[in-house]
């Protein structure tokens, strides 16, 4: 009776054991196997939840942003989410806000907006920031054309209010072939924005 106790412990120990995943912080690469957990352990990516709006005139880009934690794919992983709005001279360009409540089965695919990497300091362009600044990069995967923006974002305020500075490049194209129509023109359009928490 006794080795049947101790037979019973072992297997429910080692199955404990299987069942977790191992968790790494985000900042780290990604480099674990199938499952692992790329956790937000020092909270870099809080405060960034929220919509966010830049205005000049009749041009108008706004994000709405959210947090989403152990997001599932090949890893498990905490991640900022978003979708867009873009206005350009009072034509809308695109629109996918209404789909920043929809709980995908692997978001980071199908969000429009997300990431979750971390950019320390001066690295990648920033003069001004300080040497322990963290900022964000995220990714945009245009849904009208073949292109796939990087997002760079900085937390600022404006008049006491929370505010992004926000940059947004083109980070990689999708080829076509020779003959094929030219690709629609993107949602959005490069450069900076200051945007304000609403």
């Amino acid at each position: 009776m006794k080795n049947y106790i101790k037979y019973i412990a072992i297997f429910l120990f080692l199955s404990n054991c299987k069942a977790q995943n191992l968790i790494y912080d985000i900042s780290t690469s990604r480099e674990g196997i199938k499952g692992s957990y790329y956790k937000d352990v020092n909270n870099v990516l809080d405060g960034y939840d929220g919509t966010y709006l830049y205005t000049n005139g009749s041009t108008s880009l706004k994000f709405i942003l959210k947090k989403k934690i152990k997001s599932s794919g090949y890893y498990y992983e905490d991640l900022i989410v978003g979708e867009f709005q873009f206005i350009k001279d009072g034509i809308e360009k695109g629109n996918t806000l209404a789909n920043i409540n929809v709980n995908y089965t692997d978001e980071e695919i199908n969000h429009i907006i997300t990431g979750n990497t971390i950019i320390i300091g001066t690295q990648l362009g920033c003069p001004d920031c300080s040497p322990t600044e963290k900022r964000l990069r995220l990714n945009f995967v245009d849904n009208k054309s073949p292109n796939i923006a990087g997002i760079e974002i900085r937390q600022t305020t404006v008049n006491g209010v929370a505010a992004l500075k926000v940059v947004i490049f083109w980070d990689e194209f999708i080829t076509h072939k020779e003959g094929d129509p030219a690709p629609p023109p993107a949602s959005i359009h490069t450069g900076e924005y200051l945007m304000i928490k609403q």
